[in-house]
């Protein structure tokens, strides 16, 4: 009867560490997962600056804009002039030309 109990225990001693390993496992994958949660949370903080200096970015971007708008404008302008000044050279071309 000793035996079987010997017997019997080792068996649930087995049971146990084996059930004991699979937890060990369990809790290492979670630490793996924890660890990746963590750096991911790293990252989103990361994340967070690069998006304040993109909206720091925004209001350069604004300006440039305008900035480029008003050059268009001139160009525009001077075109117009340049086109008058040649109608204005042409009509006294021909004035000059008609005496």
């Amino acid at each position: 009867m000793a035996t079987h109990f010997n017997d019997l225990l080792l068996q649930t001693l087995k049971q146990v560490n084996v059930r004991l390993d699979r937890l060990d496992g369990r809790m290492d994958r979670l630490n793996d997962r924890m660890d990746r949660l963590i750096g991911t949370k790293a990252d989103k903080t990361d994340l967070d600056a690069t998006n304040e200096k993109l909206d720091g970015l925004d209001g350069k971007v604004d300006d440039i804009g305008r900035r480029i708008d008003r050059i268009e404008a001139g160009v525009g302008t001077l075109k117009w002039v340049i086109g008058v000044e040649v109608a204005v050279i042409g009509v006294v071309l021909a004035f000059i030309k008609a005496c």
